[in-house]
Order: structure tokens, then sequence, then C-alpha cells
């Protein structure tokens, strides 16, 4: 019998992405850079300093499978904390835009069913999670890792899908910190092997990147990142707004402009 200080069996920890899913619709990151003055990034930044590392909740990720609504509910604890007032999502409120998304019957569903990230990204913009909305989303280059740290740094964090291998569930249990195992991508370090899962991208350094997921703190190689990743999103909100600017002096008017302007393009209108 496990003892009450024990730590959690990996096995049971839930996840809840489905694979990636191309909309056509969707910004890409370097469409919306393309409009802004290039911005010089630090060599390494973390925005999940700011919360105390036992404050993070798994949002029912550890019962249910719900990543994709999880990481969502770290976003915005990451957002504001970084503007001076913080807001920590209710579990409550993360399982509802779950259920709202799958029709998830805590009665009679078990564990849940997956979802593509997608999906809880559009649900997240036209809904809001606990209130709150997000503007936009605009999708990374695949394996750009200039990208993926201007969408941390700029942004305030990075809304990312992994393919995970087996190998990264014993590194979860004994380390905390995932690396492609030395066999590569054959055997246990095969892409989705164990599951598929979303998590927040906190921060970064020159070959190593800062997560949050199932409410604890977790390093990922940056060759991790590169070899298991599905999908990378960066996520526009005045969650991360004080004074009418991101901390990184983004301005929102600018911001919404910008978007606007994308969503005319999109929509083959003269702008």
């Amino acid at each position: 019998m496990m003892s009450k200080t024990a730590k959690p069996r990996v096995s049971n920890i839930k996840s809840g992405k489905l694979p990636y899913v191309h909309d056509s619709r969707t910004f890409h990151l370097s469409e919306y850079l393309a409009q802004e003055p290039v911005v010089k990034i630090p060599l390494e930044y973390n925005w999940g300093r700011k919360i105390p590392s036992d404050t993070w909740s798994s949002f029912g990720n550890l019962k249910i499978n719900n990543c994709t609504c999880a990481a969502a509910g770290h976003l915005i604890m990451t957002w504001t904390a970084n503007i001076g007032r913080p807001y920590k999502p209710t579990t409550k409120a993360i399982v509802k835009a779950y259920t709202d998304i799958t029709g998830f019957n805590a009665k009679t569903d078990g564990i849940g069913e997956p979802v593509e990230a997608i999906k809880a990204l559009k649900y997240w913009r036209k809904h809001g999670v606990d209130g709150r909305k997000i503007i936009a989303f605009a999708k990374l280059d695949f394996k750009n890792h200039e990208q993926l740290k201007q969408s941390i740094y700029l942004y305030g964090g990075c809304y990312v899908g992994l393919n995970l291998p087996k190998s990264a569930e014993k590194q979860y249990y004994e380390s905390r910190k995932w690396t492609v195992p030395r066999g590569r991508t054959n055997g246990i370090g095969e892409p989705g092997s164990w599951i598929g899962h979303a998590l927040l991208i906190t921060g970064y350094s020159k070959k190593e990147l800062t997560a949050i997921t199932w409410g604890k703190e977790i390093v990922l190689s940056l060759d991790f990142w590169e070899t298991y990743v599905d999908e990378s999103y960066a996520v526009f909100s005045t969650d991360f707004i004080r004074d009418k600017q991101t901390p990184t002096k983004i301005s929102v008017d600018v911001l919404k402009k910008d978007i606007e302007t994308l969503q005319n393009k999109k929509a083959g209108l003269q702008t």
C-alpha cells in the first residue's frame, strides 16, 4: 500500500491531447512577427519564476484527460502573476471547459476522451476559461527554435503539444527532466509510444526549456522538444497586459490592430 508521502505512480497520470489537426484559418506566428519590429530577446528567461513551485495545480489532469485545458489554466496563472495581478483558475472552471468541449460526464465517462489542442484554443477564444477569453493564437513554424523562444518571451509562454515517448514516463517519475533516450526515436523513444500531451512552456535557456505539467515544473532539453513536438502556439491575451502593454512592451492596441489585419488578410479583404 502506498504511503501518504510516496510519489504517485506516473502510470496514473492522465493526458488528453489528440494528434495535431491542420486548420488553414489558423494564424502563423511568422505572419504576426512580420508586422512588428524585430525585438531582441534575452539569452534565457522564465516567466514561471513569479509563481511558488508548490502553488501550481494539476487542474484535474491527474484524474481526467484534460491537459489541453489544464495548460490554459497554467498560462492564465503565469500571465496574471507577471503583471502583478495573480489569478489562479479553479479546477472546477478548468474541468467545465473540458466538459463543454468534449461532453464529458464525470459520473459515466471515467477519465474522459482526449481532444485536439486547436479545439481547446478555439473554445478559449470564443467562450473563455474561468471567464477569461484570449484575443487570438498563432501557430509556430514546426520545430523553429527561434520562434519558440520569441513566443515564450514576448507573449508570456508557449502552449505546446508533444507526442511523448515511453521513456518520458520513467524520466518524469525519477528526475523530472525529459531528454531524448540513447536509442533516439527507436524502442522506448518512439514518438507517441506513451501519450499525446499538452503543456505550458514558461522559460528557456540555451539548451533547455522549463515547463509546467500535472501541477509540477519539469525541464525539457531543447532536443527533446524538437524531437517530439507535434504543435506549438503563441497565445495573445489581455491577461498579459498592464498599463496598456505587455511586460515586454507590446501595446495592446497595436496587438489588436495587427491581429485584425491578419484576420482581414485571411478573409481576403483589402486592408
